[in-house]
């Protein structure tokens, strides 16, 4: 009888930690030093965490915000091609997506803040 009884409450634990890791799979959001750029042949968006080895990439959410700011350092160019522009900041980061190491990390980017541009060709 003792074990019928324990067999909801055993069930309901494992939900509950089900739910729990769940909703632990993405990281808190977090200031980061890093180098945004836009690359032109491949279009591809990155923020680099300046110091390690891992890039997060923004979400559809906060993409033209990043593009917004690097615009806003790019000088103009003749051939009006690319951006040629790196963005240095401290990046309020929220990742979308759990770290998997040697990926780059899908992230809602909220602020950059002490914003530095650095033109190169």
């Amino acid at each position: 009888m003792e074990g019928a009884r324990m067999m909801p409450r055993i069930a309901i634990v494992c939900l509950l930690l089900g739910l729990s890791s769940e909703a632990q799979t993405t990281e808190s959001c977090k200031i980061v030093h890093g180098r945004a750029r836009l690359c032109c042949a491949d279009g591809q968006l990155r923020i680099w965490h300046v110091g390690t080895h891992h890039d997060y990439t923004p979400d559809e959410s906060s993409w033209e915000n990043v593009v917004g700011w690097l615009k806003a350092g790019a000088k103009p160019r003749e051939d009006n091609a690319c951006l040629a522009t790196d963005l240095y900041a401290d990046f309020l980061i929220c990742p979308t997506e759990p770290l998997k190491r040697g990926a780059v990390q899908r992230a809602k980017v909220k602020a950059a803040y002490h914003r530095h541009y650095v033109q190169w060709d």
